[in-house]
């Protein structure tokens, strides 16, 4: 995938043509029904659909140049926060996407650097050339809830098919109906199909066992799969 497009852009761009369109559509459906446990769902046609929806979008991909150069990222910042915990961060982006832990949990006080550090991968995955999403909890929640209930047409494909999905501020949005179904049906699809997530949040562990679902929390906190980043210290911002 080229580095220098915002994935969502593409999808919307790829939508144009409709045989893109609507083989997209049906795999979003398809992988919905599939984080409900629908077992009409064919697992096997799923998977074939959806390789070929991404064969379709890379192909689109390739065929547009670059024209936007990555500008380098600050950071002063970094500096500031425990090099123990850059070091790990570091490893991470060294070894993507071969970590022996694909998801991190970033948790840890306001201000402490959590999302700086968040946007840091994104910025130097996505100039290795992986298509990296980072999207607040929010977002995610209502971009899922206007597509399934027909406010928005168009499919938030992004957050099922980048090579990395960061999910910033969990329990920060508010607490609405349907939110923790689509936040499940986001996490629960990467995680069946193996490809890596970001969470960072304010909340400690029993915190989120408290606010959400136990689906939601066994496949964040997955040991496997997850590695925990605690973020301790002033408020970077105020120094």
């Amino acid at each position: 995938m080229l580095a220098n497009f915002d994935r969502y852009d593409l999808i919307i761009q790829a939508r144009k043509s409709k045989k893109f369109r609507e083989l997209d559509d049906k795999v979003r459906v398809m992988a919905f029904e599939l984080g409900k446990k629908n077992p009409a769902i064919n697992k096997a046609e799923y998977q074939k659909l959806k390789m070929l929806r991404d064969q379709q979008l890379t192909d689109f991909v390739n065929s547009m140049e670059p024209t936007v150069p990555v500008k380098p990222f600050d950071r002063t910042v970094y500096q500031k926060i425990d090099p123990k915990t850059t070091q790990k961060i570091d490893l991470y982006l060294s070894k993507f996407p071969n970590n022996k832990f694909k998801n991190l949990v970033i948790t840890g006080p306001t201000g402490t650097g959590k999302t700086y550090c968040a946007s840091l991968i994104q910025h130097e995955l996505t100039r290795k050339g992986f298509n990296v999403q980072m999207t607040s909890t929010f977002n995610l929640v209502k971009r899922m809830t206007d597509y399934l209930f027909g406010q928005d047409a168009n499919v938030p494909s992004d957050f099922f098919n980048s090579d990395l999905l960061i999910i910033d501020d969990l329990g920060a949005e508010p607490s609405i109906k349907n939110s923790d179904e689509m936040l499940h049906t986001v996490i629960n699809e990467r995680y069946s199909n193996n490809l890596p997530f970001i969470i960072t949040t304010n909340l400690s562990k029993d915190q989120v066992s408290a606010r959400y679902d136990d689906r939601i929390l066994g496949r964040i906190y997955d040991k496997a799969r997850s590695a925990i980043l605690i973020f301790n210290g002033k408020d970077l911002r105020i120094e």
